[in-house]
Parts: C-alpha cells; sequence; structure tokens
C-alpha cells in the first residue's frame, strides 16, 4: 500500500530547488535552510534525524540532494539507493505536484549520472 505524505522533497530533478517541507518540529526534513542555500545547516539538521530514522525517504531524498548540489557523487548515489530499499511513499514536489519516493530516488540517480557524464 503506498502511503501518501504531504511534504516537499528536495531532490535533483530538474525541479528548481525544491525540497523536503533540520530537525526543529516547524521543519523537519530542512526545506527552509535548503531553499535558502544553507546546506551545512541542513545536512547537520537531516543527518541527526537520520540517526533517529534512517529509513525515512524523504530525509534520505533530501540529504542525497544536498551531496549531490556539493559534489559528494558517491554519497548521495548510496542514500538515493537506500531510499529505493525504504518505503515508497507519495511526496509532493511543489504544492501541486506529487511522486512517489522511489521515482524520486530514480530521478536523482539519473540525474547524478548526468552530472558524471557532463563533468568528463
Amino acid at each position: 500500500m503506498q502511503m501518501f505524505k504531504a511534504v516537499i522533497v528536495a531532490a535533483m530533478l530538474g525541479v528548481p530547488a525544491v525540497s523536503a517541507v533540520a530537525q526543529d518540529r516547524n521543519d523537519p526534513y530542512a526545506h527552509d535552510a535548503i531553499e535558502n542555500g544553507r546546506f551545512a545547516e541542513a545536512e547537520t539538521s537531516l543527518r541527526a534525524q537520520l540517526s533517529l530514522e534512517p529509513t525515512k525517504p524523504e530525509l534520505l531524498i533530501n540529504l542525497a540532494a544536498i551531496y549531490a548540489r556539493t559534489n559528494r557523487m558517491d554519497a548521495a548515489q548510496s542514500l538515493y539507493n537506500r531510499a529505493l530499499t525504504a518505503e515508497n511513499v507519495s511526496l509532493l514536489l511543489k504544492p501541486d505536484v506529487a511522486l512517489n519516493s522511489h521515482d524520486i530516488a530514480r530521478r536523482g540517480l539519473n540525474k547524478l549520472d548526468q552530472q558524471r557524464m557532463a563533468a568528463r
């Protein structure tokens, strides 16, 4: 059964810097920090939250997106792969656009491949 979650996720999907809507109760997926380019803050928050919820797709995808944006492709790939083994949930990319977490992770992996090819 697919579960619907009303959060916004950050993924390297070609969608402008959208992120899962850290660690604070008002912004559990580090959306504000990601949107404002505060990647170190978002990373710290997401890593702390992942230590409590290591299979939560929103956290895995957002941290993977931060790693990708900061040129840590192998770490990003690892987290996207973990998201593919986690529960497949429906996530909002924008208020009116939802995708399931496995599709988002696959798109993130494809984007990583494109970045790697472009860097050659």
